[in-house]
């Protein structure tokens, strides 16, 4: 016999004995503490944890190999979820598996921007799978009989449920934003029955009493002074003075963007990643939070459901529609999606020839230029055009653009903040030229930028945290849910200002955008405007949450929002027409 083998043998012997078993045991549930941040839910995820060595061991026999597995896996989901919830602010959940899992889109974005996190995963997954095959061969079978065995099984697996947190019989959305990395996913299991029962939200809606339907209708006002309208979605970006750990963040977006409106605070629905989910509310005119954990799902889930949204109400006055994203089309559907709510086009990445997804602003600024000019040249109809900006967005190891020095680094004693803080700047100096150049092409038809922060960055958290608590992200309407909005105008004067409301729902930004501007409005938009100043800004959290509601089912009654199977036909705006009274 040799001495490896020797040596592997009490190796063997060591690790298998019941004191280490114990002792790594004793480990995880530490650990458990830890990646929970919470001790409520602790005894669930242990319960997890036993559940699983208990079939393990029905399976084979092996007590030691049961127990070391069942810690393995429940730790690789911990990891992968962790940084997934570092990322996006979301815990890993099984609809990840059932929609976005499908998109190779994703794992290209994923592997292109995420490679350094991903790949440790990957090392210690291999290496887990190897220390389960020498552990299977080096653990001897109890002998136990198989009725023994399914009694210890049984036992273990009722403690699952025994032990379920209560937190997440309430109200789940919020427990995937908790940071409860342990749990989540298996939490998240409970909500496969979605699939073929309908959600909360609807049934609340199908419980309202019908509404009148919204007149089929846009009122265009004059089409001769209709200008051009530019959304510009800043990427990651919500305003430094929201944080007076940044010393010099007063003023920061002003004092690298001096030409753009005056920032006014918004709120989103989303933290650190999830860019589609914002987009989508600010052109629908919805809130995602309503669909509850379905919010990361919905340019899949509401596709060819929506008619009414803000580029369609554009259209019918004649506006060509245009969308620019530094993603690919099928990118979680947002392609798709987009072309459904009235987008002419969409140019993606191949589109507009970028080499990568995560690029300096000033080259999706310059492709704009490009397809603006194109445009002005050979099509006279007023233009519509969102451009999808990229520079700022995670991950900040590395220094994106080392060259690029901006006045006031550092900005932050932490490297990755410093880092996140200076490619905002950067990217905010390539705005102030996209609005130069703006200023420059307006003329006669004139401009309208609208500017607005997608989400926070993931390097802000530990700002918001300190402000705001551990659970700012499980509080909808927190700081961590904080961006902004400026609004900035050439050759085309408002009618009145944007509302005074601090901050503005996502939700609400479009149609406010319509009525201040003097630009195309439908009675949904118009309806919207009514339901902001009834709420005072907020959607989802409307304290009249029943006037919400009842505009949702006047737009389903209207065959304009097509969410369960007894509601009106969805179907689009009437044809193009004017109406020059407003």
């Amino acid at each position: 016999m040799g001495k490896s083998v020797v040596q592997l043998q009490g190796l063997g012997r060591v690790l298998c004995h019941p004191l280490t078993l114990a002792v790594v045991s004793l480990a995880g549930v530490f650990a458990a503490g830890r990646a929970e941040h919470e001790w409520l839910s602790v005894p669930f995820s242990l319960a997890l944890v036993a559940a699983l060595a208990g079939l393990l061991f029905l399976a084979s026999g092996r007590l030691a190999f049961s127990v070391y597995l069942a810690w393995m896996g429940i730790a690789f989901v911990t990891v992968v979820s962790a940084i997934k919830f570092r990322l996006k602010g979301f815990s890993l959940h099984f609809y990840d598996t059932v929609f976005v899992s499908r998109d190779p889109e994703v794992y290209r974005f994923l592997l292109g921007s995420y490679l350094h996190l991903i790949a440790p995963v990957v090392i210690a997954l291999g290496l887990g799978i190897g220390a389960a095959v020498l552990l299977f061969r080096i653990d001897r079978k109890i002998g136990w009989p198989v009725s023994a065995r399914v009694l210890v099984m049984a036992a273990l697996v009722v403690l699952v449920p025994l032990t379920f947190p209560a937190e997440a019989s309430k109200d789940r959305y919020f427990y995937y934003m908790q940071g409860r990395h342990m749990s989540a996913f298996f939490v998240s299991l409970l909500d496969l029955h979605n699939l073929v029962v309908e959600s909360g939200f609807e049934k609340r809606l199908q419980a309202v009493a019908p509404q009148p339907p919204f007149a089929d209708t846009v009122d265009c006002g004059d089409r001769a002074d209709l200008p051009d309208v530019f959304f510009v979605l800043s990427e990651s970006q919500s305003d430094p003075g929201y944080f007076p750990q940044v010393g010099n963040g007063a003023g920061f977006l002003q004092r690298f963007a001096p030409g753009a409106g005056t920032p006014h605070q918004m709120q989103v629905e989303t933290f650190g990643g999830g860019t589609w989910i914002t987009n989508l509310s600010l052109m629908t005119g919805l809130s995602a939070t309503d669909f509850g954990w379905r919010s990361p799902y919905l340019t899949i889930t509401l596709q060819d459901k929506v008619a009414g949204a803000l580029p369609e109400v554009l259209a019918r006055c004649g506006y060509r529609t245009v969308v620019m994203t530094p993603m690919d089309f099928s990118f979680v559907n947002e392609g798709p999606f987009l072309k459904s709510i009235g987008f002419e086009t969409v140019l993606d990445i191949k589109d507009i020839a970028a080499p990568f997804y995560h690029l300096r602003d000033n080259f999706y600024y310059q492709a704009a230029e490009a397809f603006i000019a194109r445009h002005h040249r050979e099509d006279g109809r007023p233009l519509f055009l969102e451009i999808q900006t990229m520079f700022p967005h995670s991950p900040y190891e590395g220094r994106m653009e080392p060259g690029l020095k901006v006045e006031g680094e550092p900005f932050s004693g932490d490297f990755q903040a410093n880092e996140y803080l200076r490619r905002m700047a950067v990217a905010r100096g390539d705005f102030q030229d996209f609005l130069d150049k703006r200023q420059a092409d307006a003329g006669e038809r004139g401009a309208v930028v609208l500017e607005f922060g997608d989400h926070q960055s993931s390097a802000t958290k530990p700002f918001v945290e300190a402000i705001a608590g551990d659970d700012a992200l499980a509080t909808p309407g927190s700081l961590a849910y904080r961006t902004f909005y400026t609004l900035t105008t050439f050759n085309h004067p408002l009618r009145h200002p944007m509302p005074d409301l601090a901050p503005l729902d996502i939700g609400f930004l479009s149609a406010s955008l319509l009525d201040a501007a003097g630009l195309p409005m439908s009675p949904v938009m118009a309806d919207l405007v009514r339901l902001r100043d009834h709420c005072g800004g907020r959607f989802h959290g409307c304290q009249d949450r029943a006037e919400v509601d009842a505009h949702l089912r006047r737009r389903v009654d209207s065959g304009l929002l097509h969410l369960f199977p007894e509601a009106a036909p969805l179907h689009g705006l009437a044809p193009l027409q004017s109406v020059d009274a407003r």
